[in-house]
């Protein structure tokens, strides 16, 4: 029986570390300008859903999903070791873009 979850629901990809980065850093590559953590959390949870990567199952369905607080976490350590090794930055210049959020672009 499928189960309907109404509301926002937290949920998990069934990405590894290094296909999740994979993800992240060639949604950032894609891109010409700067791209919004939002939208990269979102584009992740987009792939995940049409490679049916989404980890609680195939017997529930969600009226909205958002990524689980611990991957959010594995994506702020991959765009942290990015900025570390100087092959991103966040960008400061909150006028430049229509949404408030922070904005990453590659140097």
């Amino acid at each position: 029986m499928m189960k309907v979850k109404l509301g926002v629901t937290p949920v998990r990809v069934g990405y590894t570390d290094d296909e999740l980065r994979i993800k992240v850093l060639g949604y950032i590559d894609a891109q010409t300008d700067g791209v919004g953590f939002r939208d990269i959390c979102d584009n992740v949870l987009t792939f995940a859903e049409d490679e049916g990567r989404i980890a609680p199952g195939a017997d529930e369905q969600y009226q909205w999903m958002k990524l689980d607080r611990a991957d959010i976490l594995r994506i702020d350590r991959i765009l942290w070791d990015e900025i570390r090794g100087g092959r991103l930055m966040i960008d400061f210049d909150a006028t430049r873009y229509q949404t408030a959020d922070t904005y990453f672009i590659r140097p």
